[in-house]
């Protein structure tokens, strides 16, 4: 687990080894879940949520599996998104495995909503300033996997975040 909080360090800084190491990295895509799930419980603890609340109470285990239900979802349908719009919007390659490393290893940008909640500023601005930085992680992703230039890259990564956008309003209101 060192060497992928090595990797997620790097991966939040644009460092490319840490998009070399995913792409040749079976493994990452585990670990990658794995930050999509703890990302979401700290999301949750951050919100006021005990581990006990989570764990032991009807509505806190509820809420708990929907909490990780919705952040596999949108961690799926988000790479698939990116994944298809580079395919068939710019015509380049790439690997699906690969992108939903590079999504698991964005996810946790949007732990922001605690801390700017913590700052007094409202959960928009953390999620806002997540979405952004996550959305940035892809986009240098995409450039390192499919060869596309940094701003098709970044309009690859907006497009699938608004595709995602598109899908949670058709399926339900659930939670990033």
């Amino acid at each position: 687990m060192g060497e992928a909080l090595s990797r997620l360090l790097q991966a939040i800084r644009f460092q490319r080894d840490a998009f070399v190491w995913m792409d040749f990295n079976d493994r990452a895509t585990g670990d990658a879940m794995l930050f999509v799930g703890v990302t979401r419980v700290l999301i949750l603890l951050g919100a006021g949520w005990s581990i006990l609340g989570l764990t032991t109470s009807t509505s806190g285990i509820e809420l708990l599996i929907t909490a990780l239900i919705n952040a596999v979802i949108f961690w799926l349908a988000y790479s698939g998104l990116a994944y298809a719009t580079v395919r068939f919007l710019f015509q380049k390659g790439g690997s699906y495995p690969v992108y939903l490393r590079m999504t698991g290893f964005a996810y946790p940008t949007l732990l922001l909503v605690i801390f700017t909640g913590r700052l007094g500023l409202a959960d928009t601005a953390g999620l806002t300033l997540g979405a952004i930085w996550f959305m940035a992680i892809v986009a240098r992703g995409i450039t390192y996997e499919s060869d596309l230039p940094t701003a098709r890259a970044a309009i690859a990564a907006v497009l699938a975040f608004i595709g995602w956008i598109v899908v949670e309003s058709i399926l339900g209101n659930g939670v990033i």
